[in-house]
């Protein structure tokens, strides 16, 4: 998933548009992603919410590569 030259990437995220909003469809998993980026000191510059997806922005392009180094390592030990 980790991309170079790129400020913002896309993850799988367990959201449902229902009639124009947006629903978490597993409850626990934004607390374990937000706690888990706050401890990483991972800082979005903004967040946009599709359907089964989060895309997330960076300030710049060696922040979201490293983001996406280190999300790979944490969804292989199944945190998420």
């Amino acid at each position: 998933m980790a991309r170079s030259g790129k400020k913002h990437i896309s993850i799988e995220a367990p959201i449902v548009k229902i009639q124009g909003s947006y629903i978490w469809t597993n409850r626990e998993w934004p607390i374990t992603f937000f706690a888990w980026s706050r401890k990483e000191k991972i800082k979005f510059t903004e967040i946009k919410m599709r359907q089964n997806k989060l895309t997330l922005y960076f300030s710049n392009a060696k922040e979201c590569t490293m983001f996406g180094l280190k999300y790979d390592r944490e969804k292989q030990e199944e945190i998420f």
